[in-house]
């Protein structure tokens, strides 16, 4: 079973950072990328050719409907998935209305993909 990355989009999150890191981390890992974003999203269609470019570039991408995604839902897929190797978010705290702790069941690395603090912070 082939290690994997999961890399779960907000609507507000910064996409274009979350799949470098995403990828980065895969490349790392000899991992596959999985993204979750609710299908509904406008830009639904650029994700998908972006995972395409990233397939063309060595990545094994797929890209996963999630309807309605919170941190509660992130958490039970990677739980599901034993080969998930680690969950990517743009700013774990943005998530923090779900909870006072939506990430303390997950069971593998959280790595925040915005926290940086020269990157615009994610609402």
């Amino acid at each position: 079973m082939k290690r994997r990355v999961v890399v779960a989009l907000r609507p507000v999150s910064p996409v274009e950072r979350l799949l470098k890191v995403g990828a980065s981390l895969c490349r790392r890992m000899d991992a596959e990328l999985e993204v979750l974003a609710d299908p509904t999203r406008p830009d639904w269609a650029a994700i998908e050719s972006r995972l395409d470019a990233m397939e063309n570039e060595g990545v094994t991408c797929r890209l996963t409907p999630a309807p309605g995604l919170d941190a509660r839902h992130v958490v039970e897929h990677a739980r599901r998935h034993e080969c998930v190797a680690s969950v990517v978010v743009g700013r774990p705290a943005a998530w923090a209305g779900e909870g006072a702790d939506p990430w303390a069941r997950l069971e593998c690395p959280l790595v925040a993909a915005s926290d940086h603090p020269d990157l615009p912070k994610e609402q």
